[in-house]
């Protein structure tokens, strides 16, 4: 009966990036950033992991992230997983969506380090094989 009023299930993200900005389907996200942001802008996470860290995992979109400090939910990065992998901090599903850079698809370039200035995305994998998927946040060698 109250079916209507629950918040549909993203299905398909489009990760748009520019010089200093995400956008996910349209939202902004700067980094760091928090869980809250992340929840309004991937719904509720599939599961969480506490270890060390907190990690926090999307399976059915295949995004997952750690926060740095728990106590003030901040977070420095998104994977965002594009191949099955066995690992239990890892989404059970890929990532079935798209990633541009400026006005240029990406999703499936190789690529090592892409700075935007104080954002990043990184590859997820090492050199010597196909790139499993990207991280996206902060830029440690950016100086303002």
């Amino acid at each position: 009966m109250f079916s209507i009023f629950k918040k549909k299930k993203q299905k398909y993200f489009i990760i748009n990036c520019n010089t200093d900005s995400v956008l996910i389907n349209g939202t902004a996200l700067s980094f760091p950033t928090n869980l809250n942001k992340l929840v309004e802008v991937l719904g509720e996470p599939s599961r969480r992991i506490s270890t060390t860290k907190e990690y926090i995992i999307w399976d059915d979109y295949g995004f997952a992230c750690s926060l740095r400090d728990r106590d003030e939910n901040e977070i420095l990065a998104i994977n965002v997983y594009q191949t099955n992998n066995v690992s239990e901090y890892v989404p059970k599903k890929p990532y079935t969506g798209t990633l541009f850079f400026e006005d240029d698809d990406i999703t499936f370039n190789e690529f090592s380090k892409i700075g935007l200035g104080s954002i990043a995305i990184l590859r997820l994998g090492s050199e010597h094989e196909t790139r499993f998927g990207f991280s996206i946040g902060i830029n440690n060698d950016y100086k303002a």
